[in-house]
């Protein structure tokens, strides 16, 4: 029969320490989940990250700045109020840190009209139709 320590509650042991590049990897996944938003890009696609996303690590907090190009359906002020609410979830949620300010710039507009949404599940009905069901009694 196996035995269980029972360990104090208030005792802290370890520390949790985090990458040197994981809040900028958060923020940008954080980015490509929005539908209509693209990261702005002028150098190539190695140095895109560097280029739009810069993460400053202050003692009042973490201060994020993201640089974006945005479909030329969506409203700037929502997308900008979405990008800002993601980033600050997502980061405070995945890690220990305080988000101080998200500052979003939007630099460029998309006219394409090939959008990578995310796809939609719809739900099957697995039981027939009622009209599939008179045909077959009759």
């Amino acid at each position: 029969m196996a035995r269980f320590k029972k360990l104090p509650v208030n005792v802290n042991e370890g520390k949790v320490v985090y990458g040197e590049g994981i809040v900028d990897n958060i923020v940008l996944l954080a980015v490509k989940e929005i539908p209509y938003v693209e990261l702005y890009n002028q150098q190539s696609n190695d140095k895109m990250k560097n280029s739009s996303i810069k993460v400053f690590i202050e003692k009042d907090g973490v201060h994020v700045d993201v640089v974006v190009k945005i479909h030329y359906t969506q409203s700037v002020s929502d997308m900008a109020f979405k990008i800002q609410e993601a980033v600050r979830y997502s980061v405070e949620s995945m890690t220990e840190y305080h988000i101080a300010n998200v500052n979003v710039s939007i630099k460029g507009v998309m006219f394409e009209d090939k959008i990578d949404e995310k796809p939609v599940q719809k739900e099957v009905n697995q039981t027939p139709r009622q009209d599939e069901q008179q045909e077959g009694n009759q």
